[in-house]
């Protein structure tokens, strides 16, 4: 078997990534059959400690720090997180280093026959999803690799999700928002409720100060399972010292939540939104460290990781070239993250004259909300490029348009709104248009963003 035959493999599953999320069902997500899979192979997901982080925002960037923290302590770290940018590699990594083609490969024979002793019981419990087989391959693989710790990110809700099978030390809780309302839930309290689903009995939970309505349904579930409950409080960004603001890629920051006489740092994940994920990466180390198999890292060691951590796509600057607009991308995907993005692009941070978004979703975005938060940025966007990124569930420019702006119409004032038929063909007319003290800035959709970077010479491992 080759790469791709073995690609072929995990993708002739059912795979709601490119043909839309089903409805949140024991049918469609089921905890029993990933059990059994597991069970199968062993029960890798015993051989290692581990958190699970579930949320709307921000999962993916305390993932990364978490396991940054714990790789600078000297400790061998699996990570696990999806959607992938450029390879499907990047789904598992030991100490930031993706899981090797051969590596895959080799994991295959022994995964089918777990998978087919588990298809035969179909009629049971029904047939696995690529998500499935994608998830005991990693715990599989972070077994056989013998790593000393995991985080393992949750793909979607939290209560049916086959991460969820994992007992961990600490279970952790990004910022809920709304996000895939078709399948979770139209209120924050449904929504919050498949996001709790991940609190088990006695497990201590580390949760983001969460709007009243989230938080809610995150206390009386803690309460109900006897889990302790720690509600983080931002870490503090510092003023610079210098002049960084002109296509800044790093801000400073302390850790006033710890213990510790706080040292300052530099992370180089920017945005205001990151106080919140720093801060929840830095609980959840510190609680996992006084669990039975929690692992020991001090401070130093945590603020050394969180300085080195990599995560690309989440307000990255791809070229800062003299004479040249500055251009950056961030996968900013519903309107929430496109609030923190509007705050995030103000001049203070990134020095520019004029503003111009290029924009693609996904079709089961809140798309209005998107471009609603969008057109809150100061300066005013001077335009919107609209366009179709290159995956199955991806909306055409036209519809964006439709569902963003409403009905074409003479438009007295800016911004400009542009219909163009793809990412090429975009990032063309966002050149013409954006002189060389202007932003362009690419969001909607990691898929989007995963082209662009690719344009910019990017994400060189591909599948």
């Amino acid at each position: 078997m080759n790469y791709q035959a073995a690609l072929d493999y995990l993708y002739s599953f059912i795979n709601y990534e490119k043909i839309g999320m089903a409805a949140i069902t024991a049918a469609n997500y089921n905890l029993e059959r990933v059990g059994y899979l597991l069970e199968e192979l062993g029960n890798p997901q015993y051989k290692y400690p581990a958190i699970v982080i579930a949320g709307t925002k921000g999962k993916g960037s305390t993932a990364a720090l978490s396991a940054a923290a714990l790789q600078a302590a000297g400790y061998r770290v699996a990570l696990y997180s999806q959607p992938h940018l450029h390879t499907y590699r990047e789904r598992m990594q030991i100490n930031h280093t993706l899981i090797s083609r051969s590596e895959l490969i080799g994991l295959i024979p022994t995964l089918r026959p777990a998978i087919e002793a588990t298809l035969a019981r179909s009629n049971h419990f029904g047939r696995l999803t690529f998500y499935e087989v994608g998830t005991a391959l990693a715990l599989l693989y972070f077994a056989e690799q013998k790593v000393d710790f995991a985080i393992l990110e949750i793909g979607l809700g939290g209560r049916l999700d086959a991460v969820n099978v994992v007992e961990p030390l600490v279970s952790v809780i990004t910022s809920i928002s709304y996000d895939h309302m078709d399948v979770l839930g139209d209120t924050l309290t449904k929504i919050a409720s498949e996001k709790a689903g991940i609190i088990k009995p006695g497990i201590p939970v580390v949760s983001a100060p969460q709007i009243a309505e989230a938080g809610t349904v995150i206390e009386a579930v803690c309460r109900e399972k006897a889990a302790s409950l720690q509600i983080v409080e931002p870490a503090q960004a510092l003023p610079f010292k210098t002049n960084l603001s002109q296509n800044q890629r790093w801000q400073p920051f302390q850790l006033v939540s710890l213990p510790a006489s706080p040292e300052s740092f530099e992370l180089p994940l920017l945005g205001d939104h990151q106080l919140i994920n720093l801060a929840l990466a830095a609980r959840a180390i510190e609680t996992q460290a006084q669990a039975g198999r929690g692992l020991k890292v001090s401070q130093a060691q945590m603020e050394q990781g969180f300085a080195q951590v990599q995560w690309p796509g989440r307000l990255e600057v791809l070229s800062d070239k003299p004479g040249s607009p500055l251009v950056m991308v961030d996968g900013a995907h519903n309107a929430a993250s496109a609030q923190r993005l509007a705050q995030a692009l103000n001049p203070a941070n990134f020095y520019y004259q004029r503003l111009c978004f290029i924009v693609a979703t996904s079709a089961d975005k809140d798309i209005a909300g998107i471009f609603r938060e969008l057109q809150q940025t100061s300066p005013a966007p001077i335009a919107f490029i609209l366009t179709q990124a290159q995956h199955a569930r991806a909306l055409p420019a036209l519809q964006l348009r439709q569902q963003g702006f409403g009905p074409e119409q003479a438009r007295e004032s800016q911004p400009e709104i542009i219909v163009t038929q793809n990412v090429s063909k975009a990032l063309a007319r966002a050149s013409d248009l954006a002189g060389p003290l202007d932003l362009i800035c690419a969001t909607g959709s990691l898929f989007l963003v995963a082209e662009v970077r690719e344009a910019f010479g990017r994400g060189q491992e591909k599948d």
